[in-house]
């Protein structure tokens, strides 16, 4: 009975912690993956089983649960209209067509999967308790449950989270095998496991060079007493049997492979090499095609929480020390835990492709491990406080309360965005944001919100990065900001707002030259997480009704017959010499202009009589990127130029001037130079 209670206790706090805030903090990738599940179960339907393959991960698994929770969205909406508050076609096919998904339909797919994950959590603390005792078991799951990056993966419906623990129950089980032998049950079961971690992300194929060198260990005699050697051709056998039970369920649970074997593997290999040449990677304050060796080591430091890190620490020295190793049971184990995750660190190093969540594959391991470090932790200090207090004696259940309770510390501050976590002990995300690639979503949802509560956003167009995840929470029209149409247009300058991210500006995407145009600008809205800056909201191109209201110097200024200057902004009215003046224009466009038009700012003095320019500005129309031909009559362009105040310019008030549409400049205020030093 007291059994079952933990095991229903460990699925309750998983489940929970998987599905608290259920709506908050979609992963950029989960867009991808519920309309690859969707497609995957259409083309099911449709008999099309060679194009159940969307992705090389393949992500199977992933496409089966997010797929069902798709479809149960579909004929809950049949069934019970407005149920999902989404309108969605009636037709079954037509609704599993969907490009975009609004933040509802992310519900059930990623309620169904944190069913799925949860279970997996009781099942390692099951398999964990049958090889290395009921502390180390119970210990781990604690560690495991509450680490913020672990749970931040474990909430999204992407690759990761299936993986890493399909990966962990395939490793336990495959010990068992070894350590009981004739045990075939458990070799199977591992070449299940195995076989759906690979179906889910094919690097899971990266634990196989350990297991092979285990396997020569153990029949090498090194880890006798707990893997006793059964002979290299029986070794053999047991090898195939589980390479064909990882294959079999493999092919099992992937239509594609049913009909079309060699098309999945050709996907496989192209989507692998083409991934593996990435690039356009943010570290340690660059853009890099190859992060080098130091990346993983710096993910280890910076993604794992301390209590994680401490627990490694002393499990390390444990193993250093033969005095203290001696004193492990189930040493042989532990060593082979150990001996897997290091091969996967150095694996995941080797390549030039390295995102941090990839480390996702080897957490597990590292929890198992420093649960043992832990666990001597909590002996050495239960050993000293009984020594100084006759009266009361402590119990591992109280260091077991004491670490569940701080590893709530350091997981609740991040609730519900665990994707912003870095180490507090080394500067956090501060520190990280000049070490490595920050975002993966979260705080998109705040931005979309702030945009929501705008007059008229039905009509209110915002070009965002990751736009597939911010039209699953904004109520008006989402345009891609890195894609141009097939007229050189790029969409995003059909837009009234536009919104930057975090990695964008870090990347430098789409390119430097259009991000400098609009960060010289002030945001309109800043979502701020952990102390840093993860997404900005910058006025678009096209004016908003609201935008022509607040106008700082509103006009009505003609120039010829086919524009009119409705007014402009200035940064300030104050300026220091050597500093930047940014005027931003409000241009009503009444018939198309010629393609070459520019326009012209100059700074002119004529308060000596000398009528002279001392600074000026020459630029394109929006930089370049609006084209003046195809601008319709009434359309209302917002126009930014920068005027750099040259640091030889006297102080004094000056001339603003205008021109552009028309040979002659217009005076359209005045500004004042404040000469360096002064106030």
């Amino acid at each position: 009975m007291k059994s079952s209670l933990l095991l229903f206790a460990i699925f309750l706090i998983s489940l929970v912690s998987r599905t608290l805030a259920i709506t908050a903090s979609l992963n950029t990738d989960e867009g991808l993956w519920i309309y690859r599940g969707s497609q995957f179960i259409k083309r099911l339907f449709e008999g099309d089983l060679t194009h159940t393959i969307l992705k090389h991960h393949p992500g199977v698994p992933n496409m089966w649960l997010s797929g069902s929770g798709m479809l149960v969205n579909c004929w809950l909406n049949k069934l019970f209209p407005g149920f999902l508050g989404v309108d969605l076609p009636p037709v079954l096919t037509a609704c599993l067509n969907l490009e975009g998904f609004a933040i509802n339909l992310y519900i059930l797919p990623r309620l169904v999967q944190a069913v799925v994950t949860s279970a997996c959590m009781v099942c390692i603390y099951l398999l964990t308790r049958r090889l290395l005792g009921q502390a180390i078991a119970f210990c781990t799951i604690i560690l495991l449950l509450l680490e913020p990056f672990f749970l931040a993966y474990q909430r999204f419906i992407t690759t990761d989270a299936l993986q890493a623990d399909f990966a962990i129950l395939a490793v336990l089980s495959f010990l068992l095998y070894l350590r009981k032998d004739g045990e075939r049950k458990f070799i199977l079961a591992s070449g299940i496991f195995l076989g759906l971690a690979t179906a889910a992300k094919i690097t899971a194929l990266f634990l196989l060079p350990a297991i092979v060198i285990i396997i020569g260990l153990v029949e090498l005699g090194v880890w006798q007493a707990s893997f006793p050697k059964i002979g290299w051709k029986q070794q053999l056998r047991s090898f195939q049997v589980w390479v064909g039970t990882i294959l079999v369920t493999f092919i099992l649970i992937f239509p594609a492979t049913w009909v079309s074997p060699g098309y999945v593997l050709n996907r496989i290999r192209d989507g692998v090499l083409q991934e593996s040449d990435r690039g356009f990677l943010f570290f340690l304050g660059q853009l890099t095609h190859s992060p080098g060796i130091l990346f993983y080591p710096l993910v280890l430091i910076y993604r794992l929480s301390p209590i994680l890190q401490v627990g490694l620490v002393a499990t390390s020295i444990v193993l250093l020390i033969p005095k203290l190793r001696h004193r492990l049971k189930n040493m042989s184990a532990i060593a082979a835990i150990a001996l897997i995750a290091v091969c996967v660190i150095l694996i995941l190093s080797a390549s030039d492709n390295k995102i941090d969540r990839y480390i996702n594959l080897c957490l597990p391991m590292l929890a198992i491990l420093a649960a043992i470090g832990w666990l001597e932790i909590i002996a050495g200090v239960r050993l000293w406080v009984n020594k100084l207090s006759l009266q009361q004696k402590i119990s591992n259940e109280w260091g077991f309360l004491i670490l569940f309770a701080l590893q709530l510390v350091f997981l609740l501050p991040y609730h519900p965005y665990y994707l912003t976590y870095y180490n507090p002990w080394f500067g956090g995300a501060v520190a990280a944001q000049n070490i490595f690639m920050i975002g993966q979503g979260e705080g998109l949802e705040k931005v979309a919100q702030w945009l929501n509560q705008s007059p008229n956003v039905k009509e209110t167009k915002v070009a965002s990065w990751y736009s597939r995840y911010f039209s699953s929470y904004f109520q008006g029209q989402v345009l891609p900001i890195d894609k141009r149409i097939p007229s050189g247009i790029q969409p995003w300058t059909q837009a009234h707002r536009l919104v930057f991210y975090k990695n964008q500006l870090q990347r430098q995407l789409p390119e430097p030259k259009m991000l400098a145009y609009f960060t010289k600008q002030q945001p309109l809205y800043t979502v701020q997480l952990q102390n840093i800056d993860y997404a900005w909201v910058y006025p678009g191109p096209l004016a908003l009704p609201e935008d022509l209201k607040r106008i700082q110097f509103p006009l009505s200024l003609a120039f010829g017959e086919k524009v009119r200057l409705l007014g402009y902004d200035l940064n300030k009215t104050k300026i220091f010499s050597n500093e930047d003046l940014i005027v931003t224009f409000y241009w009503e466009f009444l018939a198309p202009l010629p393609a070459d038009v520019s326009i012209k700012i100059n700074l002119r003095d004529r308060q000596n009589n000398q009528n002279n320019i001392v600074n000026s500005s020459n630029t394109p129309l929006v930089d370049g990127y609006v084209f003046p031909e195809q601008i319709t009559a009434g359309t209302v362009i917002r126009d930014v130029h920068k005027l750099t105040i040259s640091p030889k310019t006297p102080p004094q008030r000056y001339q603003l001037e205008v021109e552009g549409f028309s040979n002659q400049g217009q005076v359209i205020g005045e500004i004042e130079v404040v000469g360096i030093g002064d106030k």
